[in-house]
């Protein structure tokens, strides 16, 4: 079994990063940031309504 001292392993890392951060598009970036602030605006609204029916039927009953 072959030992990969710690310069191969950064330098094989590297190259994985950088084939990746290459195939990523732009579009795929700014689409992906404006879906992560819709899931999160959508979270937050979602917990605020919660919020309000929960104290809501507590009052009522």
């Amino acid at each position: 079994m072959m030992q990969f001292d710690t310069a191969q392993r950064i330098s094989a890392a590297s190259g994985m990063a950088l084939i990746v951060m290459l195939q990523i598009q732009r579009e795929e970036v700014i689409k992906t940031i404006v879906l992560a602030g819709l899931g999160g605006m959508a979270s937050y609204l979602f917990t605020l309504i919660l919020k309000f029916l929960i104290l809501y039927l507590k009052k009522k009953f």
